[in-house]
């Protein structure tokens, strides 16, 4: 990264200002705290998206907030991570806390986010710490970097819709993109088309790219971004009859990567195990270099699986098994896995569940988290309620880190 000398040499002068600092019977100056004081007391309490006021301080602060927010203390970086979430067709952020016990806790920010005020955001994607937000009414995206507070607005060649797929990403001179993916089916030619296009950050401008496909990915299934690449849980396409309706009971089920360098998808990418149509799958990050999935088996045994890779490009996976959780004990706890997240090191997942059947109320959150082990499952409270009826995807990624790429 360009900036990474930058940091260097940033965080090389604040030791020497470190060294300076000394021990003062009265503080009348931000400038005269002491740095560790700063970092660890005040900036570790502050949410990632009020950074830009603290950056405002002072420009000795301007630079430390930049240094400990990157760095992150490598320490702390494992007991607790960022994510953010959409409900209410608002933007929350999420932070994660891993106790000694490894009991998992999410606290939630008690305000949405103030850039998205005046709209309605139903679904966010996340890659390289920017997040790509879709609008409710269809009409705009907008790529927001937290961090730095800039948003970039992003008009559509045709309409968006419901049933739009997204990812964001970038290829390997880092340019980011973003994939959109729909269903185009002609009346009068009986014929069903799979559109892919494509629009450019630098270039602001959007391209068709011409894909064929014999698989389908559902419209509310969510990708995750791994090393500026996209992987969707897809499953063979159902073939359209001449008349009359097919009755499927089983499909090939895999994983399919979109390569923004290649601006293609790859070849059908094996899954550990074969889920049936009433199953679910979802996907999520492990850090910058693997990708977990989840397979849940609440409609036939009553399991939750996580496996998590061990090697994965485009073209090549492989898997091992992380964690097995046996459910049939908490009937109820769960109706679908929404997102979910896992600390590799000590063995544990934190999964996010929608009730898809039951309309929210005063008295029951809309959303519930589970903290899920070998031999044990926890129900973890600090998620707010929901007004409203319709379940916004939630989003959970535990590789999300700030970051400094530029998008005005």
């Amino acid at each position: 990264m360009g900036n990474y000398k930058d940091c260097l040499k940033t965080r090389a002068n604040l030791k020497k200002h470190k060294k300076r600092v000394v021990k003062v019977e009265r503080v009348t100056r931000f400038t005269d705290l002491p740095l560790d004081l700063v970092g660890d007391k005040i900036l570790s309490k502050v949410p990632l998206t009020s950074l830009q006021a603290v950056r405002s301080t002072c420009k000795l602060w301007h630079a430390l907030s930049r240094e400990w927010t990157l760095s992150n203390n490598a320490s702390e970086s494992k007991r607790h991570f960022l994510s953010f979430m959409t409900m209410s067709y608002k933007v929350y952020s999420l932070r994660f806390q891993l106790h000694e016990d490894k009991y998992m806790e999410v606290y939630q920010s008690t305000n949405h986010m103030d850039i998205f005020n005046q709209v309605e955001i139903s679904k966010v994607f996340h890659c390289d710490g920017l997040l790509l937000c879709v609008l409710k009414d269809n009409s705009r995206l907008a790529v927001w970097n937290p961090y730095l507070g800039q948003t970039r607005w992003i008009e559509t060649r045709r309409k968006f819709h419901n049933c739009d797929r997204y990812a964001l990403g970038y290829d390997k001179k880092r340019n980011h993109k973003i994939l959109r993916c729909f269903d185009d089916y002609d009346i009068n030619r009986r014929k069903h088309s799979f559109i892919v296009e494509i629009y450019d950050l630098r270039s602001h401008s959007w391209r068709v790219l011409d894909v064929t496909s014999d698989w389908t990915i559902d419209y509310d299934a969510n990708g995750a971004s791994l090393k500026g690449n996209t992987y969707f849980f897809a499953q063979e396409e159902i073939p359209i009859g001449d008349g009359g309706g097919i009755v499927v009971s089983d499909l090939e089920d895999f994983l399919i990567c979109f390569d923004f360098t290649n601006e293609r998808f790859g070849p059908r990418l094996p899954l550990p195990f074969h889920s049936s149509l009433q199953e679910g799958v979802t996907l999520s990050c492990v850090g910058e270099e693997q990708l977990s999935v989840l397979y849940e088996r609440l409609y036939t045994f009553g399991t939750l699986e996580f496996w998590v890779s061990t090697k994965i490009e485009p073209s090549t996976v492989s898997w091992s098994k992380f964690l097995k959780v046996d459910m049939t004990s908490y009937v109820g706890y769960l109706s679908h896995v929404e997102s979910f997240v896992i600390d590799e090191e000590e063995k544990v997942a934190m999964v996010f569940d929608g009730d898809r059947d039951q309309k929210p109320s005063k008295t029951k959150p809309y959303y519930r988290a589970l903290t899920v082990g070998d031999g044990y499952v926890e129900y973890v409270g600090g998620l707010r309620k929901s007004p409203t009826e319709s379940r916004p995807p939630l989003v959970c990624s535990s590789s999300y880190l700030p970051s400094l790429v530029q998008i005005n």
